[in-house]
């Protein structure tokens, strides 16, 4: 497997398909609770929007998810839901990869990061579903693409614009990650000589979004109802408990990788100045997911799916500097094995 994704031919995402549709197959057809888990979907599809039953469903779920929903209401088969996700992450898991080898951020250019990204968005039945987190996160992707073209070639305002306001955007779907525009202004700061003036700009880009959802509930009379609920969203902090034991489970293996490869390579020998930024960055991602889900996150994992982007990039990195390629073709087979464990031991 390890050898199939390595090389950089469009054909690898009939592998990554094949991946997505095994898994999801897999657990619809021997999951013992794979009706349950449809009932409880469709049960949320059936709810009208303005019992909150969304937000009860999906904590922190900003007014595009609850905009989306409703028209997956709408429908009625929680099934559309599952195809959509599972779209999503291909598009995600692709878009990424085209990311990481735009930049040149690894020795090789190969499709590794998009199959262990798939890998790790197929460990919990949480990232089977379509929600906030995981449609928020498709803008956060854009965002990274927008901010790595900016520090390497000092794009232009339209640029910079644009990576705020793809942040915004993933915050009305998403009310936690508001927080990571603070990620890309700490990106900035430290990795770029980006002048005063296109902060603001950026700071514009990231607001734009936010302000025409609060015109757009002006008009329906529910304009104080949007601010009340998201400055109330942005600090509701939740307690994890048993959410931080499903975390550690389900991505323990890439997350021992990730620190293992992160370590080997703190230094940056044999790196680009632009390779050390993409990693530095990554880390910093890295580190903003696990709080944003500490803080914020629920019983419920697919929050974490943020942390499946800095995890892909220091497992990818790790894989393709390993010598001996036998090792690496085990530790990716042992990283599937690992999802596949994880996802059939919690149903």
């Amino acid at each position: 497997m390890f050898s199939y994704f390595k090389k950089n031919d469009p054909f690898r995402i009939i592998g990554l398909v094949l991946i997505l549709l095994g898994t999801r197959l897999g657990f619809f057809l021997f999951s013992k609770e794979t009706q349950s888990t449809l009932d409880s979907f469709d049960y949320l599809l059936l709810q009208s929007p303005q019992d909150d039953s969304l937000n009860t469903f999906f904590i922190h779920a900003g007014p595009l998810s609850e905009l989306t929903f409703l028209g997956l209401a709408s429908v009625g088969y929680p099934i559309i839901s599952v195809v959509l996700a599972t779209v999503l992450i291909l598009f995600n898991s692709i878009l990424l990869n085209s990311i990481f080898i735009r930049n040149a951020s690894f020795e090789e250019s190969s499709f590794l990061p998009a199959a262990i990204f798939i890998i790790f968005l197929s460990t919990s039945q949480s990232f089977y579903f379509l929600s906030p987190a995981l449609i928020g996160s498709t803008f956060i992707i854009l965002s990274l693409n927008y901010l790595f073209h900016h520090v390497k070639y000092r794009g232009s305002e339209e640029n910079i614009l644009a990576t705020g306001f793809t942040i915004g955007l993933a915050s009305l779907f998403y009310y936690p990650y508001f927080w990571f525009y603070l990620l890309i202004i700490i990106i900035y700061l430290f990795y770029s000589s980006t002048i005063t003036r296109r902060y603001f700009l950026m700071t514009w880009g990231f607001l734009l979004p936010l302000l025409i959802t609060w015109v757009t509930y002006l008009f329906l009379d529910k304009g104080s109802e949007f601010l009340s609920g998201l400055f109330q969203q942005i600090v509701n902090a939740q307690v994890l408990g048993e959410g931080l034991n499903k975390g550690l489970t389900i991505f323990g293996l890439g997350i021992a990788l990730s620190m293992i490869a992160a370590i080997q390579s703190f230094s940056g020998q044999g790196m680009t100045n632009h390779q050390i930024m993409v990693q530095k960055a990554m880390s910093w991602m890295g580190f903003f997911s696990i709080v944003v889900f500490a803080i914020f996150g629920n019983i419920s994992v697919g929050s974490l799916v943020i942390l499946a982007l800095p995890m892909c990039y220091f497992c990818t990195k790790m894989l393709v500097s390993l010598r001996k390629k036998l090792i690496a073709e085990l530790l990716l087979f042992a990283l599937l094995g690992c999802a596949i464990a994880s996802l059939l031991l919690a149903s």
